[in-house]
């Protein structure tokens, strides 16, 4: 019922592969339940899980309110950061939640105080309370741990990686050949704009990137459209026609084609709990141009080109590397397909279904 961002993303991937085990008789099919009111984005295709929409309200009062009464005393899985507070401090309704990050706190500049009030609320709540939480990276439960010392050692804390693209794309896209260096006409971002995703440092670089390779294009995808969220740059007028900005796009089929087209996927975010566009991009033999920060180092390992996000310098080198020596992005590719490969959505959904079912 929300644009198909990070959060939403893995929710509707986990769903998919819940919806794949109950088909195959290995898992009873789950409920899922929805507010009554309001359209559905793009709706998964689903056989054996049937949605159930009920209540009066939309979005955390339907949340807080209504959702802990349609439950009932079945373990309740949220997958998109919060959790009913009822459910969580009530003894015998069993709650896992999956806190993907803590951004509004590590940077609270980018959210209203609304917002804030409601996650520093909440949070720290389920935090405490919550017979399971699972985030989405190691480095995501260490950062969690910083910020919440009282969580060091307990055990209701864990993490299981993100996937990368659907399971059953994945396994078609490695059976085939990749799209030569040449034909990749343009280098891309995948992700939101915003200053937590270092849009300034990206446009930035585009720019650099655009002057330097006048036979090329950049493209963005990302929720803000070209607004770039309080970033004063203009691009200049003469390479504006090569700096395409395509908005927020639900469809993951057109993202696709992005990346199989893309002679590189440069990704300078400060921060990411548990990235999804990095490994998407692998599977098509793009090379990913990324951030040396924790969760990318995990999740990237030595199939990605790292740079400091705030150095210019460092992210016209990496993009250099690749432009201009063809062996290396061969390399790369490579090591990208097989670094994607590690990543399954099947595992994450199997992991917390063996929550879930310990805590009946």
């Amino acid at each position: 019922m929300q644009s198909v961002t990070g959060v939403q993303r893995v929710a509707r991937e986990l769903l998919a592969e819940f919806d794949a085990l109950a088909v195959a008789g290995k898992i009873a099919p789950p409920r899922l339940l929805l507010p009554a009111r309001g359209d559905l984005v793009a709706p998964p295709a689903l056989e054996a899980i049937r949605p159930e929409r009920g209540g009066r309200f939309t979005g955390h009062l339907w949340e807080q309110l209504e959702l802990p009464r349609m439950a009932g005393a079945e373990p309740l899985l949220c997958l998109g950061n919060t959790a009913p507070l009822a459910r969580v401090l009530a003894r015998g309704r069993p709650t896992v939640a999956m806190v993907h990050d803590l951004s509004y706190k590590y940077f609270p500049a980018a959210y209203d105080w609304k917002f804030r009030a409601l996650y520093g609320a909440l949070i720290p709540v389920i935090l405490r309370k919550a017979q399971a939480v699972v985030t989405v990276s190691d480095a995501e439960r260490r950062a969690i741990v910083t910020a919440y010392p009282a969580l060091a050692g307990d055990g209701r804390l864990s993490f299981l990686q993100n996937g990368g693209l659907s399971d059953a794309v994945a396994q078609s896209v490695a059976a085939v050949p990749l799209a030569p260096m040449e034909s990749r006409g343009y280098g891309l971002y995948v992700g939101s704009l915003t200053r937590r995703k270092n849009a300034e440092g990206l446009l930035r670089a585009a720019i650099a990137f655009l002057e330097a390779y006048p036979q090329m294009r950049f493209v963005v995808i990302g929720a803000s459209g070209a607004s770039f969220e309080g970033v004063q740059i203009s691009v200049p007028a003469h390479l504006a026609a090569r700096l395409e900005f395509r908005g927020q796009i639900n469809d993951a089929a057109t993202i696709h084609a992005a990346y199989r087209g893309a002679r590189f996927l440069l990704f300078p975010s400060f921060y990411e709990a548990s990235p999804l566009p990095p490994i998407e991009a692998m599977s098509f033999g793009c090379p990913a141009l990324v951030s040396r920060i924790p969760s990318l180092t995990e999740r990237c390992g030595e199939a990605a080109l790292y740079f400091e996000p705030e150095d210019q310098g460092q992210i016209a080198a990496a993009i250099r590397s690749v432009m201009e020596d063809p062996a290396l992005w061969h390399d790369y590719a490579a090591r990208a397909r097989a670094q994607a490969a590690r990543y399954s959505w099947r595992a994450q959904a199997e992991g917390l279904i063996a929550l879930c079912e310990g805590l009946r």
